[in-house]
């Protein structure tokens, strides 16, 4: 009976200290820590902590009590990163003394606050009070070394978190935590040449099971000699640092590791024998992203308890049925990818695995067994199978009934689409059957967790299904581009409530654009409809155009003027090139301050370019080009920092283009047939432009030797404008650096989002439940390019096979002088055009080192003396002409790619000759061949002797009239015949002439 009365003696006690739930002094500190955290702008995360007496402290936001003593045991603040804009670039320092109140808190979790240090007498060695605290989270702070010093007085401390500070190089160390069970230093600029002597782990120490220091800097870890002071350890995680080569011949000494990860650590070679092998109870390893080669070692056999294996990039060899990892029964998630790895396609040899779940194996060489039917059963139910350029559908996918994720990317695989490997998996929540050559219609059945669907780049026909709003309720990616579908666009795509991502271009879909995708609410901001039969007006009578950041429309016939309605949509990328939209080019596009690509080309929009364009301040691609606009470029362009890509040919501007010189980042302009007038602008040289066209314009003077330094440039023509002088001798220096990847980096691109599946992301622990990861795909978008005209054609370079196009084009100007020798150091160009000049010169024979070229057109120009025989090691020339030159000698052999070239590549030169040509070489040979080629960096005169043919015409007439003259003198009969025909001639012409008048 008298422990009653105790019980209440307590309760009374308690109530006069505590209100409702929490005590009074513990929430009296709160309320002064939130006073004090106020002035760093967290006011917003702490709204909840108020000073109603009413509230009780324990339901407020970040505060965790004990369910016996009610007393705070844990306590979480985290400044949001708008309240981190609001610190106007005041840092927080840390007061320990706010936190001394809460005497049985056991962990205290600080993650994400910026702090730089601490108050005077304010360090963490004063918690050291708080004799219960055992965790302690710093994470994403900016604390430096000498924190150390001062946490090694919290001797109660069992879990401490530093990740992501900026803790580097010093002398101070981590010492007298004597119970610390797990230390995270990740993601910091640790360069400590002992790490374990840093941390004062070189010594033995019983109590540490958990070590993360991954992403750190240091590059040798640990000494072989004191490696063993870790033999208590069981999760070490290495990632992202260098590591010594026999640090995993030595890794044996930790006997008791579950889980190893030394993903990118440089290593390579082959796996040892001995040290890993010997980790007899790990349970996960990782060793992606090294150069580790060869097969795997036959004593990763004995790990027995091996769940998780990810041995993503590296170049391992070798059949995996005939592998150790066949006989690890234990295993959860194989992770393959990115190897040099035989993976047969049946799996048979994993048929007992009853424990896989996860098979990540993309870009291997998979083995295709000629067996029409599975011999087998498999015992395993996988949760996600990935896999690239298999060539043939997996058999034993027909018993999986519990797929989660299902890639078969890239494997080229035939027949009608697989309808039923859809409905046998109802939980599918990815699917990427993209890059197949599957055909027929879509069957889709009832799939509620699908959320990621992309069956891009196959043949399937028909229409979308009309219901697939109801089917994939909650699909939020759906990409289905380049296929053969057709019909109608669905109306039940508005059904779906989480869509955000959407693709069908090249298909052939007709009608117009359902309203449905631009309704109220909408999550859809990214819709690709390009290269379709859509028509219409974009979004007609719609007033919601309000969710879209990326919108691509080209290739299409849609009409009418582009809808205002779209100023409201926070656009980074609008594409609504190749329609045939009218109006005037709309001002309001300027006033959209996110836009960055905005491309219009190939509609008939009129009118001027807006001055408000240059109010994007984000705009790095503008294509204008192929409208009906006129007037000048806006002056105010010379504040558009950020530009990229410029595209306006094929309007009716005119003016100068001075305005882009202070566009440092400019990579392409394209300012093709237009008006354009003055000079080449110098200030061009100064940029790392690396695509130039200015064809079809009316620029005059000479082409700028300030020209020659931008070296990156690959895509130059000037063609078609008034141009005169000779070629700059430094137009070779150019083509010298970089590539065209450099150029184009193939955007607007876009990055689909990541989606959760039932997958792990890096390493995982044991007893951590199931984590999900993220998968992501990537598909390029917006037009990137440039217009080039090569081999008697205008071709359009786009994409990745822009890295492969370099030329420089400067036909029909009134360019003077001879080829300049340097030309010879454009190693790298694959078109080079000199035609309809005054060019004189011979053609030089260093041209062989013209290795890449597949055009050369030197005709229609003053060129003379014999062509090089040395041109006959271009192999990849597909085009050649020097047609309607003085070029003298015999054409070149008919052999390799000059075979192929027919008469038209040498006519209009009257003293050349030989095949295909029909004039034969008859005479001196020796005259026709003379003069001989000249190299490429001498300078002989090759001209054709005018003046010898002049003096051998007037020699030998002299001739002929001295011959008839001594014939007459010699011969009376010959004498009267030549007088009797003069009389009868001059009788003739007399009564010609008497007739007439």
């Amino acid at each position: 009976m008298e422990y009653w009365w105790l019980l209440i003696i307590l309760f009374l006690s308690n109530g006069q200290w505590c209100c409702l739930g929490c005590w009074k002094e513990e929430r009296t500190a709160l309320l002064q820590l939130k006073a004090n955290i106020n002035y760093i702008g967290s006011g917003g995360f702490l709204s909840s902590w108020m000073a109603n007496e009413t509230s009780d402290c324990c339901q407020w936001l970040g505060v965790v009590c004990s369910n016996s003593t009610r007393r705070i045991a844990e306590l979480s603040i985290t400044v949001s990163k708008k309240d981190m804009l609001d610190m106007n670039d005041t840092l927080p320092l840390f007061n320990a003394s706010l936190f001394l109140p809460f005497r049985d808190i056991r962990a205290l979790l600080l993650p994400g606050n910026s702090f730089v240090g601490w108050a005077d007498t304010e360090g963490f060695e004063k918690l050291r009070q708080l004799r219960k605290l055992e965790k302690l989270d710093l994470s994403g702070n900016l604390f430096n070394r000498s924190i150390f010093l001062s946490l090694s007085q919290l001797s109660s401390l069992k879990s401490l978190n530093l990740k992501d500070n900026n803790i580097g190089s010093g002398f101070e160390r981590l010492s007298g935590l004597n119970k610390l069970e797990i230390l995270d230093l990740s993601d910091n600029t640790l360069n400590d040449e002992n790490v374990l002597s840093a941390l004062e782990l070189n010594k033995s120490r019983t109590t540490l099971k958990k070590l993360d220091l991954r992403n750190n800097k240091f590059r040798s870890f640990i000494p072989d000699e004191e490696l063993g002071a870790l033999r208590s350890i069981e999760y070490l995680l290495l990632d992202g640092n260098t590591l010594d080569e026999n640090f995993l011949w030595s890794s044996g000494v930790m006997s008791s590791l579950k889980v190893l990860s030394v993903a990118q650590c440089n290593l390579n070679g082959t796996l040892p024998h001995q040290g890993l092998c010997e980790l007899k109870y790990l349970v996960e390893l990782s060793l992606s992203r090294n150069n580790f080669d060869g097969r795997l070692p036959a004593c990763l056999g004995n790990l027995t308890f091996l769940r998780v294996i990810d041995l993503t990039q590296n170049q391992f060899t070798g059949n995996i049925a005939l592998s150790p990892l066949s006989s690890l029964l234990s295993l959860e998630y194989l992770l393959l990818a990115n190897n040099n790895f035989e993976i047969p396609i049946s799996f048979e040899s994993f048929a007992n695995h009853s424990k896989l779940k996860f098979v990540i194996a993309d870009y291997n060489s998979v083995i295709v067994q000629n067996s029409s039917k599975l011999s087998w059963i498999p015992k395993f139910q996988l949760e996600a199978f990935s896999i690239s350029n298999c060539s043939k559908m997996p058999n034993f996918l027909h018993y999986q009934h519990d797929l989660r994720l299902l890639r078969l990317s890239q494997c080229n695989i035939g027949g009608n689409f697989p309808n039923w490997l859809l409905e046998n998996n109802s939980r599918l929540g990815e699917v990427y059957l993209g890059g197949n050559a599957f055909t027929g219609s879509l069957q889709l059945p009832f799939l509620p967790n699908l959320e990621a669907f992309d069956i891009s780049n196959n043949k399937i026909q028909g229409q979308v299904p009309p219901n697939i709003g109801f089917i994939f309720p909650n699909l939020v990616i759906s990409t289905m581009s380049n296929n053969m579908l057709e019909g109608l666009l669905p109306s039940s795509f508005a059904d779906m409530k989480n869509l955000e991502c959407l693709d069908l271009s090249y298909n052939k879909l007709n009608g117009e654009l359902p309203i449905g995708l631009a309704r109220k609410g909408s999550k859809l901001y990214f819709l690709r409809l390009s290269n379709n039969m859509l028509k219409g007006e974009i979004f007609p009578a719609s007033t919601y155009i309000n969710s879209f950041k990326y919108l691509y429309l080209r290739g299409n016939s849609l009409s009418g003027p582009i809808p205002k309605e779209l100023s409201t949509a926070p656009l980074h990328s609008l594409d609504l090139s190749y329609n045939n939209l009218s109006g005037n080019l709309p001002a309001w596009l300027g006033h959209i301050p996110s836009l960055t690509h905005l491309s219009l080309f190939s509609n008939d929009l009129k009118g001027h370019i807006p001055p408000d364009y240059c109010r994007l301040e984000g705009l790095e691609v503008l294509d204008l080009s192929k409208n009906n606009l006129v007037g000048s470029i806006p002056s105010c362009f010379s504040g558009s920092l950020n530009l990229k890509r410029v595209y306006l040919s094929q309007n009716l501007l005119q003016g100068e283009f001075q305005m882009f010189s202070n566009s440092s980042k400019l990579k392409v302009l394209d300012l093709r047939d237009n008006n354009f007038t003055g000079s080449i602008p110098k200030w061009l040289g100064s940029l790392e432009i690396t695509t130039l066209l200015l064809k079809g314009n009316r620029l005059q003077g000479i082409v700028p030797t300030q020209l020659c330094h931008a070296s990156k440039l690959r895509m130059l023509d000037l063609s078609y404008n008034n141009l005169s002088g000779p070629i700059p001798h430094c137009l070779g220096n150019i083509m010298q650096q970089g590539t065209s990847s450099d150029v184009y980096p193939y955007t607007p691109s876009f990055n689909y989002p990541g989606f959760e599946i039932w997958g792990r992301d890096a390493m995982v622990f044991v007893e951590d439940s199931m984590e999900r990861s993220t998968i992501s795909f990537q598909k390029n978008y917006g037009w990137v390019g440039a217009d080039f005209t090569t081999k008697y054609n205008t071709y359009s370079y786009e994409g990745t096979v822009v890295d492969y196009m370099s030329g420089v084009d400067l036909s029909c100007n009134q360019l003077s002088g001879e080829i300049p020798s340097e030309l010879c150091n454009l190693t790298q160009i694959r078109a080079l055009n000199l035609s309809h000049n005054h060019i004189t010169g011979a053609i030089p024979s260093e041209f062989s080192k013209l290795q890449n070229i597949e055009s050369l057109d030197l005709s229609y120009n003053n060129l003379n003396g014999a062509i090089p025989t040395q041109l006959l090691e271009l192999t990849t020339l597909a085009v050649f002409s020097v047609a309607h030159n003085n070029l003298t000698g015999l054409t070149p052999q008919r052999k390799g790619q000059f075979a192929t070239f027919n008469e038209s590549s040498y006519e209009g030169n009257p003293f050349i000759c030989g095949p295909p040509l029909h004039s034969s070489c008859t005479g001196n040979l020796e005259i026709l061949m003379s003069p001989l080629v000249s190299n490429c960096c001498e300078d002989e005169d090759a001209f054709l002797d005018m003046e010898s043919l002049y003096i051998s015409f007037l020699v030998s007439y002299a001739n002929v009239l001295l011959l008839l003259v001594v014939v007459l003198c010699a011969s009376p009969y010959w004498r009267n015949v030549w007088f009797s025909f003069i009389e009868s001639f001059m009788y003739s012409y007399y009564n010609y002439f008497a007739s007439k008048m």
